[in-house]
Parts: C-alpha cells; structure tokens; sequence
C-alpha cells in the first residue's frame, strides 16, 4: 500500500467534522433568531408576551435637549435627559426623562384617557387612582416605580421596562404587578 494514502484508498471519514459544524451553525442561527426577536418575548415569571425593543443605547442629552427617534413609543431605550422622582406624577412626563428612570431600572407606568373610547373626567380619576394604589404599594416596597400620564397612545396603558413593552387597554392590577416583580431593576447598569 502506498504510504501516505489511508486504508481503503479513499479519503478519510470527515462526516463527524461536518456533524460537528452543521450542529453548530444550528445553535448559532437558533441564538440569532432569539437574540433579535422584536416580539412576543417574555421573562419568566412574566407568563403575558411583551415587545422587546432594539437597545437605542444610553446617551445623556444635555437637560432641555429632546429626541425624535425612537423605536417604541412610549420609548423604552435610548438618549435621555434628567430622570425624574419615582413614583405618581400627575403631569405628563418627558419620554427623555421616563428612558433616564428605566435606565436606573425602573418600571414606568403610563397611561392616556383619550385612547381608544376615551374615559369621562371620574373614569379617568378612577383608573389613575387604582393605578396610584399599585405603584404606591410597590414604592412603599422600595421599588423602582414611576406612573404618569403619556398623551396620544394607541392603548390605555403601557408597562415598560428597559427595551421592553406591554399594553392594556383596562386595567388589570395582576398583570401590572407581575411585570413589575418581573422586569424592575433587570436592567440596572448604573447600580440604583
């Protein structure tokens, strides 16, 4: 037998390499699809589908300086001015400053009488004040909440988180306080 040639004077068996590479590229396709999904993603523990956005990044714009470019409205990443107190706001507050508190990881609650058939002045205070009753309860638990109104929504109301979004269009107290218990302080790079 000629030397340097393997027995059976054909090539060497390469079907395991090949195994080994298609198993591979199949693990690292599945990993693409999930990393970028933009949709019906949740966190366990959170068993409702949310919105899970490109991350916009964490520019600091200086204060007064707005932002038009969002990819999520109402925005969960992305530059951002000053944050603003946790808790109930009763005045609608900058989409620039709610990014900055969901960067400190907080869950931001907001929510529009006018969407869809809009609320008369006491639903309106009905539902701000069942809304007020969560994120007081959860502020009292040390939590990183903030509520405020956010004017021109296709929905009553939207949880978000950083890079994440759900909407109701009623309330459901449950499902408000799992993606609370579920995505606050998730992102939290700055340590609040």
């Amino acid at each position: 037998m000629p030397k340097g040639r393997p027995r059976g004077g054909g090539l060497p068996n390469l079907w395991p390499v090949f195994g080994g590479v298609a198993a591979l590229a199949a693990v690292v396709v599945i990993a693409v699809v999930v990393v970028t999904s933009g949709g019906g993603d949740s966190r366990p523990g959170y068993p409702y589908p949310v919105q899970t956005f490109e991350d916009q990044g964490r520019e600091h714009l200086p204060q007064g300086q707005g932002y038009d470019f969002y990819n999520s409205d109402p925005p969960t990443s992305g530059p951002h001015g000053p944050a603003v107190d946790f808790g109930v706001h009763d005045e609608p507050v900058a989409g620039e400053s709610l990014v900055h508190n969901m960067e400190h990881g907080g869950v931001v609650i907001v929510y529009d009488c006018t969407a869809g058939v809009p609320l008369n002045g006491a639903e309106c205070q009905a539902l701000r004040d069942e809304l007020a009753a969560v994120v007081q309860s959860n502020i009292s638990s040390r939590k990183l909440v903030l509520m405020a109104p956010y004017p021109d929504m296709d929905h009553r109301i939207a949880l978000t988180a950083w890079r994440t979004l759900d909407t109701l269009d009623g309330l459901d107290a449950a499902r408000i306080q799992a993606f609370i218990d579920a995505y606050e302080r998730k992102f939290n790079p700055e340590g609040f």
